[in-house]
């Protein structure tokens, strides 16, 4: 048996290839000026589709689209609430459509739980854990003495955080556990 880099490539589909580079590409994008690119998101999902057809025809177009309307729907309303960026969403499309509905599904809880541990070390580090969790608590529980009435959440001037380079972390990890 070869070293590691030997067997991830010797498991390597074209899909994978084009994976990388396109999570690789959209994470440098997304940390250095917070926005993933259309010219980097539509040709893969349009590539992801095209390999589908041609590796299972009408099935493999079927699973790539199936992919990549799980990556939509696993962050549309996070989209629709103001908490993602649509290049996000398209990002996870493009994923869905490489790689089909349950690494789209895997992919994103293991970038949600990058992107968790990212914002608890940052909040911590800047001393505003306790406030924010107090935002995110009190509404909830007056929301609960209240019979579940809708009270606001409260506003703050909090910084953004890359979403879609933790959501790209997370999928490039899912993806190397996958080939180990």
């Amino acid at each position: 048996m070869g070293n590691i880099f030997e067997v991830v490539v010797s498991k390597c589909a074209p899909q994978d290839y084009i994976l990388l580079a396109f999570a690789v590409l959209c994470a440098v994008t997304d940390a250095g000026k917070k926005k993933i690119y259309n010219w980097a998101t539509f040709p893969a999902i349009i590539i992801g589709l095209g390999l589908g057809f041609i590796y299972g025809g009408l099935r493999g177009a079927g699973a790539a689209l199936a992919g990549a309307a799980a990556g939509f729907f696993i962050l549309y309303f996070f989209w629709a609430a103001g908490g993602v960026g649509a290049g996000d969403v398209k990002f996870l499309m493009g994923v869905g459509a490489l790689k089909g509905v349950l690494f789209a599904v895997k992919g994103a809880i293991s970038g949600i739980f990058v992107a968790g541990i990212a914002t608890i070390l940052w909040m911590t580090a800047n001393g505003v854990f306790v406030r924010s969790l107090k935002n995110v608590l009190i509404p909830l529980y007056t929301s609960f003495v209240s019979g579940f009435k809708i009270s606001p959440m409260p506003t703050t001037k909090s910084p953004t955080l890359p979403f879609g380079f933790y959501l790209a972390v997370g999928v490039i990890g899912y993806w190397f556990y996958g080939m180990l």
